[in-house]
C-alpha cells in the first residue's frame, strides 16, 4: 500500500515542532552566552551531594572530583559504616588562600549525618585535595575544583549559623574552676556545655563545642578523699553527657547514655557526685556523639592531688598540656601555633607537664634541647621513672613528666607527624610553622631568647 501523503494539519505540527526546537536552541546558546547578561542554570547555585563509603573495605568518596564554583554546597552524606570526615590538605591550596575553620570538618559516625561546606569567597579559583582523616592510608581522598560562580550561597541545610554562637577569642583553656563548699562538705563545680566560635589562630573562628566557654574546659583540681559534686548544664542544641575518664565513679555517674544515665537534653541539667579518687591526672569529656562533641572541644583535665606525695614527685610548680585534632585543627590547649603558650622555666627549675591525648589519632611529642622524665602513666606513678626525648601518646592516654632541659634557649616541642606541625604555604611556596608545635623557653642567664613575635618556619 503506497504512503499517504502528509496532511496539512500534520505539516502544520511538524513546521510547529521545528519553530519550537529552534527557539529551544537559541535559547540556551543565548543562557550559555555571558554576553547576553542574562544568568544561566549553570550559574544559579547548586547543592552537590557526596557520599563517603567504605563497603568491603573500598574506602572512598562517591565523587572523587567535584566541580564546583562559589555559591555551591558540598553535601558530604555518611553512607558507610566507619566514621568518616573530610580534612582539607593545606599546602595544597592555591597561594595565598586560607580556609581557617573550613580545613576539618567533624566525623560523622551515623548513617545520614551531614557535613556542608559552602563555597564562599574564601574559595579562590583552582584545586583543592582533602581526605578522610582516618583512612587517609587507604587512599580516601579527592579533589574539590573551584572556579568562578555566584557568590550567594545556596540555601543551606540545618546547620546553625555562625553568628548564633558566641565568639570567644583570645581566650585561654584549663583555667582552673572555682567551687563552693556546701554544708555536707562536698566540693561544688558548675559546668555549662554549649556551642561556641573559637579562636584557634590569629584572625581563625572556628566552631566548636566548649565547657564553660573555653576549650579546653576549665581546670578541675581536687584533693583525693574529697566528695565532689558537679551540675553540668546543657546550653547545646542536642543532647550531652560527661564521662570522668580514669575516675572511681558509681555505674551511675559514669556518664554513658542509655548505659548508666540517660542523656542530659538540651536545656537541663544533671548533677554528678562521687569520692575524687585515686590521684593522679584524669580527664573528663563528653560522652554523647563523642566523636563530633569531643573533637568539638568538649574536654578538660581533671587533677587530683595526693595527700602526701612522696618528695620524687614533689615540683616547684605545674603545667598542662592536652592535644586535640579534628574540627579545631592539631591544637595543644585549644591553640595552634603560633598561639600555643609557651612554657617559660629558669633552667634547673623543676616544672611536672601533665600531658594528655583526646584527639583522634596519636602524636608522637619531640621536645629539642634535652630530654624529660617520666613519672607517672594515666595518672599511676611508675616504678622505674624513664628519660626521653619523644613520647608517643594515644587517643585518651595521660602522661605527667619532668621538665629537665640541658641548655638555655627557646626550643620547640612539637609533633612529629609533620604534617600536624606545618600551615599553608607563603607566598614563596614555603610551609610554614602551624598545630602541634609547642615552645619551652629556658632562661639561664646568658642565652639570647628568640623572638616569637614573627615566627612563620621551623
Amino acid at each position: 500500500m503506497p504512503a499517504t501523503p502528509a496532511t496539512p494539519r500534520r505539516g502544520r505540527a511538524l513546521r510547529t515542532a521545528n519553530l519550537l526546537a529552534s527557539i529551544l536552541v537559541l535559547t540556551l546558546l543565548s543562557a550559555c552566552n555571558p554576553a547576553s547578561g542574562e544568568m544561566s542554570e549553570w550559574d544559579a547555585p547548586r547543592v552537590i551531594e557526596v557520599a563517603m563509603l567504605d563497603a568491603n573495605g573500598d574506602f572512598r568518596f562517591s565523587d572523587e572530583r567535584i566541580e564546583a564554583r562559589r555559591g555551591d554546597v558540598i553535601r558530604f552524606v555518611q553512607e558507610g559504616d566507619m566514621p568518616h570526615n573530610v580534612q582539607f590538605v593545606r599546602n595544597s591550596s592555591p597561594d595565598g588562600v586560607e580556609l581557617g575553620d573550613a580545613w576539618t570538618g567533624p566525623y560523622l559516625n551515623k548513617k545520614g549525618e551531614v557535613y556542608e561546606l559552602h563555597i564562599d569567597e574564601r574559595f579562590a579559583d583552582g584545586e583543592y585535595e582533602f581526605v578522610c582523616t582516618p583512612h587517609v592510608g587507604f587512599e580516601m581522598r579527592g579533589t574539590l575544583v573551584v572556579s568562578g560562580g555566584n557568590v550567594e550561597a545556596a540555601e543551606p541545610g540545618s546547620s546553625r549559623t555562625a553568628h548564633e554562637r558566641p565568639e570567644v577569642i583570645g581566650e585561654k583553656g584549663l583555667q582552673e574552676l572555682e567551687y563552693t563548699v556546701a554544708s555536707d562538705g562536698a566540693k561544688e563545680f558548675h559546668l555549662t556545655a554549649e556551642r561556641i566560635r573559637w579562636e584557634t589562630r590569629e584572625g581563625s573562628l572556628a566552631d566548636a563545642m566548649a565547657y564553660n566557654r573555653m576549650i579546653p574546659g576549665p581546670l578541675i583540681r581536687v584533693t583525693e578523699g574529697d566528695r565532689v559534686r558537679i551540675t553540668v548544664e546543657n546550653r547545646l542544641d542536642e543532647p550531652h553527657t560527661t564521662h570522668w575518664h580514669g575516675l572511681f565513679v558509681p555505674n551511675d555517674m559514669d556518664g554513658v547514655p542509655g548505659i548508666s544515665q540517660d542523656p542530659i537534653e538540651p536545656g537541663d541539667s544533671f548533677v554528678y557526685e562521687f569520692v575524687a579518687d585515686p590521684a593522679g591526672t584524669r580527664l573528663y569529656h563528653s560522652h554523647f556523639n563523642a566523636m563530633s562533641q569531643e573533637a568539638a572541644g568538649l574536654y578538660g583535665m581533671f587533677v587530683i592531688e595526693e595527700r602526701d606525695p612522696p618528695a620524687s614527685r614533689q615540683v616547684d610548680r605545674e603545667e598542662q598540656w592536652i592535644l586535640g585534632d579534628g574540627p579545631l585543627g592539631y591544637v595543644i590547649n585549644g591553640k595552634e601555633f603560633p598561639l600555643t603558650e609557651p612554657i617559660e622555666m629558669k633552667l634547673g627549675e623543676r616544672i611536672k607537664l601533665r600531658m594528655a591525648n583526646l584527639g583522634g589519632m596519636y602524636h608522637p611529642m619531640h621536645m629539642h634541647g634535652g630530654f624529660f622524665t617520666v613519672v607517672a602513666k594515666d595518672g599511676f606513678a611508675l616504678e622505674v621513672p624513664q628519660k626521653m626525648n619523644t613520647l608517643s601518646l594515644a587517643p585518651g592516654e595521660t602522661y605527667d613528666v619532668i621538665l629537665d632541659p640541658q641548655f638555655g634557649g627557646t626550643w620547640i616541642w612539637h609533633c612529629h607527624v609533620l604534617s600536624h606541625a606545618t600551615g599553608p604555604r607563603d607566598a614563596d611556596g614555603n610551609e610554614t610553622a602551624a598545630g602541634m608545635i609547642g615552645v619551652v623557653v629556658v632562661d639561664d642567664g646568658e642565652t639570647v631568647l628568640a623572638d616569637m613575635s614573627n615566627h612563620t618556619h621551623h
